[in-house]
């Protein structure tokens, strides 16, 4: 006995380094430039071996090279990397070393196939050498720290096995021997490593643990001895529970993995162990042995590093790599569920210039408000990237849209990101920078709608055709609609009949009750040139959808006023009414632009007439009225136009500082035969009467409507063909005048 003592004294092997070499890295790569590169990142820190080709990597393996790790490129000729790592998972001798493939396959289904067949990690191209080293010494490091855990495991299934022919349980309870004859086998095996020890009898009782032990765990030996280990071992992750373990133990009477645990305090922790049993000659188990760490550090190190794979250190937002695989799983929902969708490249024009004027510091806080101002102006469940610099795509969500509707809603998009850049950065004393962006537009699903990579280019090179025609935003012309390529295609034209004067003033009169010229309803006309007279349906629909609707009615209200000024004094006392879109009405300078086009005209502000929708109060009521009377301050009105097809409320609208409210010509029509429409022509007359406001009533096209009108609502200004048709406002003063 006392010989066996001597020997298991003498035995040093558990305060073995993790790694007393240089740890060994195989790179399995055909293209010369990435071998380069990753030996280059790694040859300080480790030894590395090449191999070109999988054959050539399983020729080294065979010949006896044992790599600490391999990193494996996944498309190689002959054999890829996928069938080299599933052939090296069959051997036994080399199942245990770590793969990680490298990959320029960004999709989710390559990922789950480097997974299946035993990869631990990848590593995207283009290769980032800090990402390679971080995530090689993530991987050396939980290999060394699994491989001496194992060693130490079997190295004291030996010796318990030994010690159990000396009485296992007499010397626990004697324990002035732990300090006697067997002390330094006793404080080296056992006491002294930093690994947490548990030794339980075959039902799982504890029947000794080490200082590391409680050290981990907070349960002091105390409370751990004579107790079942499951009970103080709660585990967090339900994949490896105890019933599990013990039916692997059972055949291969070892286990190793990673699972999550908890405290005595609650606290839950990353832990590696390894499990292994020790047996009687007869077979039956006599113990178990559990080494375990806390790799919390680790995990901590793992989660830095993914995020710094997968996302943008100054935003927090996925990088590309992570949109692409965003972008794949919409792209296959939409192919597969009947949706669309649209992706959006959107950056901010002249960046450069914000960094080399006022430092990369300003730089980084200009993108950062940029990126915050994305997420407000996007849905919950689109996806928001930083691409590079200052370029960041969106993927909406997918819907059951039509391209049309698809189209629509990222135009919707694009709109309010530019509102949200209305508001100036503020930045240090520097006072404030004014940013713009510039967007891209493609629409999926389209026949090439299978590859996140061509998608994202596609919506590149929209946004790349937006900046070379100094437009806001573009899209990409495969994946339009007819209807889409016809918007686009009023929309450019529209620009050019702006600068180019095709815009053509007409009016329609307006009549008081006694059917005398009280003022006119300013309408506009396309003099297309090779479409001919355009009316306002043709293009100003489209106007709408975009904020090129600003532009065209800033030029309406400045030729039509300049071209009223121009006219003899008597038409001087014609009131002029002009529409206004909501959209335009939401311009932060509205009242601004506005008021500076009436003072530069010289016509009379008195007898101009602005006329609005409900549409106007659907959002921030108070900035539409705080505009409104900044203009009324000035000497304009406002008039309601086509009351009662809105959705405004009674409440809401006597906030509106209006003169005029016009009832919808479709009430008017109908209303002879009608009686509804009847109601509510005269609903809305008592508003008006109510609100002390004029009454117009559009839509008297016959000598019946301006009869009714008459006998019914005698005090209620009219408007209509009857009285006729729109003509051009030259035109229109001449005729008028005589």
């Amino acid at each position: 006995m006392s010989d066996l003592l001597s020997k298991l004294d003498r035995d040093d092997s558990i305060g073995t380094h993790l790694f007393q070499v240089k740890p060994k890295i195989m790179v399995v790569d055909d293209e010369p430039t990435n071998i380069r590169v990753l030996s280059e990142a790694l040859k300080n820190d480790h030894d590395i071996i090449v191999a070109t080709s999988a054959k050539q990597a399983l020729g080294l393996l065979d010949k006896g090279e044992r790599p600490h790790l391999l990193l494996l490129d996944i498309m190689m000729p002959d054999m890829d990397g996928l069938e080299m790592c599933r052939r090296l998972k069959m051997r036994q001798e080399l199942q245990h070393i770590p793969v990680i493939f490298i990959t320029a396959l960004i999709d989710t289904d390559s990922e789950e196939k480097g997974f299946e067949v035993g990869a631990v990690d990848f590593i995207r191209k283009p290769i980032s050498i800090p990402s390679v080293r971080a995530r090689v010494r993530t991987h050396i490091s939980l290999k060394g720290m699994l491989d001496h855990m194992v060693e130490l495991n079997q190295t004291l299934n030996e010796r318990l096995h030994q010690l159990d022919q000396l009485n296992w349980r007499l010397m626990q309870e004697q324990k002035r021997d732990r300090a006697a004859d067997s002390g330094n086998l006793y404080e080296q095996a056992f006491m002294s490593t930093s690994e947490g020890i548990a030794v339980l009898d075959h039902e799982g009782k504890i029947t000794a643990v080490n200082p590391s032990y409680s050290r981990i765990t907070g349960y002091s030996e105390d409370e751990a001895l004579g107790r079942y280990h499951d009970v103080l071992d709660v585990r967090v992750d339900k994949r490896h529970n105890s019933t599990s373990i013990l039916d692997y133990l059972g055949v291969h009477n070892h286990w190793s993995g990673e699972i999550y645990n908890r405290r005595r305090n609650g606290e839950v922790y990353p832990e590696l162990r390894t499990i292994s049993t020790i047996r009687a000659e007869d077979g039956q188990v006599t113990h178990y042995v559990t080494v375990f760490n806390d790799i919390t550090n680790l995990k901590e190190t793992e989660q830095r590093l993914e995020e710094l794979t997968w996302r943008d250190p100054v935003t927090g937002f996925p990088n590309r790599a992570l949109f692409l695989d965003q972008l794949s799983t919409v792209l296959k929902l939409c192919h597969h569920g009947g949706m669309a969708t649209a992706v959006i490249v959107v950056d901010i024009n002249n960046f450069r210039y914000v960094n080399e004027t006022f430092g990369f510091d300003c730089g980084d806080i200009v993108i950062q408000t940029f990126a915050e101002r994305l997420r407000n102006a996007c849905h919950e469940d689109d996806s928001i990237a930083r691409l590079s610099g200052d370029e960041f795509g969106i993927v909406l969500a997918p819907k059951q849209w039509t391209l049309d509707e698809a189209y629509r809603i990222a135009l919707q998009v694009f709109e309010r990101i530019q509102e949200a850049l209305r508001e100036p950065v503020p930045y240090r004393s520097e006072g404030v920078l004014t940013i713009e962006a510039t967007g891209g537009i493609a629409l999926y699903p389209t026949e090439s709608s299978d590859m996140p990579s061509l998608a994202l280019r596609h919506a590149e090179t929209a946004h790349r055709n937006a900046k070379d025609s100094n437009r806001a935003v573009a899209v990409f012309e495969d994946s339009m609609s007819e209807n889409i390529r016809r918007q686009m295609a009023v929309e450019s034209e529209l620009a050019r009949a702006i600068t180019e004067n095709e815009i053509a003033m007409y009016a329609q009169s307006q009549h008081s009750p006694d059917r005398k010229l009280a003022g006119i309803e300013l309408l506009v006309r396309w003099d297309h040139p090779e479409r001919g007279l355009l009316g306002p349906g043709e293009f100003i629909p489209f106007a709408e959808r975009t904020r090129q609707i600003v532009a065209l009615e800033r030029h309406i209200v400045r030729v039509c006023l300049g071209m009223l000024a121009q006219m003899r004094a008597d038409s001087r006392k014609l009131r002029c009414s002009i529409n206004i879109s909501a959209k335009h009405m939401a311009e932060e300078d509205f009242a601004e632009a506005i008021l500076g086009l009436v003072a530069d005209s010289g016509y009379p502000p008195a007898l101009i007439t602005f006329e609005l929708t409900e549409s106007v109060m659907v959002k921030d009521v108070d900035a539409v009225v705080e505009k409104m009377e900044k203009i009324r301050n000035f000497g304009c009105t406002f008039s309601l136009d086509d009351f009662g097809t809105g959705y405004s409320s009674l409440s809401q609208l006597r906030r509106l500082p209006i003169s005029e409210i016009k009832i919808d010509r479709s009430f008017v029509l109908s209303a002879l035969n009608d009686s509804t429409s009847a109601d509510i022509v005269d609903m809305v007359k008592r508003i008006g009467e109510s609100m002390n406001v004029r009454v117009v009533a559009e839509g008297v096209e016959t000598q019946e409507h301006a009869d009714f009108l008459k006998t019914h609502h005698p005090g209620v200004y009219l408007q209509g063909y009857f009285f006729g048709r729109p003509a051009p406002l030259w035109t229109f003063f001449v005729e008028k005048s005589h």
